[in-house]
């Protein structure tokens, strides 16, 4: 598979311009960022998922101010 023109054009725009050293690791850069961000979804669909599953539980943080309010009292 080749890569279109004009994006090969723009990253060679990037290195002559001094963002990358060369055109390879623009590219491995690029890959990275894409990758992380895939990443980055899938966990935040995990998250939902379990949110969802534990709306109907007392919240976490509304415990823990009852047990000080208790404590002080």
């Amino acid at each position: 598979m080749k890569l279109d023109a004009e994006l090969v054009r723009e990253v060679e725009r990037l290195v002559s311009e001094g963002y990358f050293p060369t055109k390879t690791e623009a590219f491995t850069q690029a890959l990275r960022m894409l990758i992380r961000q895939y990443k980055a979804e899938e966990l935040k669909r995990r998250l939902n998922r379990v949110r969802e599953g534990t709306e109907s539980l007392p919240s976490a943080s509304a415990a823990v101010v009852a047990l000080h309010e208790e404590e002080d009292a």
